[in-house]
């Protein structure tokens, strides 16, 4: 079948790092497929996708930061008709919904975060039953989807976007040298809801509390509060704190680290977590989304009951002065990542979500209410 695998924007983030996966285990399957952007943001998905061959187009590219219209991506999927319409993010899924209704294609949609704006949730509510079925990344998001969208269970199904790779060697473990600089890490996009603010004040408490620790702060990633989180860092005496901008490769930037921090105020799945977790690094993040469900607290990572500056800096000191602490609860993050995420894991749960897509494809075709 013909798939037109209709996204937001090309900008990076957590939607967008699963696609050379995903839409290649889809052409494995037998069926070709195009992704369809309605911006291209960043565009720093684009090296991905050239580097899969895999076919790509934007709806409107007349201005980065523009969205295409509804009516543009109408005439786009007109000109260019698909068997089936997968959509992911709530505008390209709205979007889809509508012109999959219009146009009489049958619509898959991804559900990527457990937080929808008020307004979304809204309409997604509303418009749930103009896809035919909806996919997770995870059994987290799956069940918040069920909550406030009232998707039934039997409308959505799971396709967790982390495949493990055992291959990748882990990251060298903290061994508590004197001379040794501490590595500590972030990756997101630097907005609010990723609340990088926390681990930047939690450096300052790490100076005042033992100000001759040999700790760096790595930040990784672009967005709106890029000037604010510098100005911060500069306040606080940030000289132990760098920014690195985006990364293309999570798993190269975590096998630079000895500890991991995921400091967000909401999340789904969250890759970032899980690449570090391959790498052999503790996690330490709040109890958010999915990462409950991986995170074995005091295990194999460290939840943050308290996501303040003192709890965060208090957690870090610990690893940082218990070096075999850091190497056992890194060593169980990866061996628990490798085990439940291994790749014919993974591929085996894709394929029986491509095998529903396709038999939706085939009853929609010969359904007579269409005239097949």
């Amino acid at each position: 079948m013909r798939i037109l695998y209709l996204i937001n924007s090309l900008n990076g983030g957590g939607a967008e790092r699963p696609l050379p996966a995903v839409i290649g285990l889809m052409r494995a399957c037998g069926h070709s497929v195009r992704v369809v952007a309605l911006a291209r943001k960043a565009g720093n998905a684009i090296a991905w996708l050239e580097a899969a061959g895999i076919d790509y187009h934007i709806v409107d590219d007349r201005d980065p930061e523009r969205f295409a219209s509804l009516w543009q991506a109408m005439a786009y999927v007109r000109a260019n008709r698909p068997d089936l319409l997968w959509t992911s993010l709530t505008r390209a899924t709205l979007f889809g919904q509508l012109i999959g209704r219009v146009l009489g294609i049958p619509v898959a949609s991804w559900q990527h975060s457990a937080f929808l704006k008020p307004a979304n949730r809204f309409l997604l509510r509303r418009t749930r039953n103009m896809s035919a079925f909806w996919v997770a990344d995870s059994d987290f998001v799956a069940r918040v989807t069920q909550r406030q969208l009232s998707v039934p269970p039997e409308r959505i199904c799971t396709w967790p976007l982390f495949e493990a790779d055992a291959a990748v060697p882990p990251a060298t473990p903290w061994g508590g040298e004197k001379d040794a600089v501490f590595h500590v890490g972030s990756l997101g996009r630097l907005e609010p809801e990723k609340n990088m603010e926390l681990p930047i004040r939690a450096m300052a408490v790490i100076r005042e509390r033992l100000p001759k620790a040999r700790i760096h702060f790595s930040l990784c990633g672009n967005g709106s509060q890029m000037a604010y989180l510098k100005a911060l860092a500069a306040e606080q005496g940030g000289g132990s704190i760098s920014f690195e901008g985006f990364q293309p490769d999570p798993l190269a930037f975590c096998r630079r680290l000895h500890v991991y921090v995921q400091p967000s105020q909401f999340e789904g799945l969250c890759i970032a977590v899980h690449a570090a977790m391959q790498a052999g690094l503790p996690v330490i993040a709040p109890p958010v989304g999915a990462i409950p469900a991986i995170i074995r607290d005091g295990q194999n990572g460290f939840l943050l009951a308290r996501p303040t500056p003192e709890a965060l800096a208090e957690r870090i000191l610990h690893l940082y002065t218990n070096p075999g602490l850091c190497a056992r609860t890194g060593q169980q993050a990866r061996a628990g990542i490798l085990e439940h995420y291994a790749k014919d894991r993974i591929e085996t749960r894709g394929r029986t979500i491509i095998h529903r897509a396709e038999k939706l494809v085939r009853d929609w075709h010969h359904s007579p209410a269409r005239g097949g």
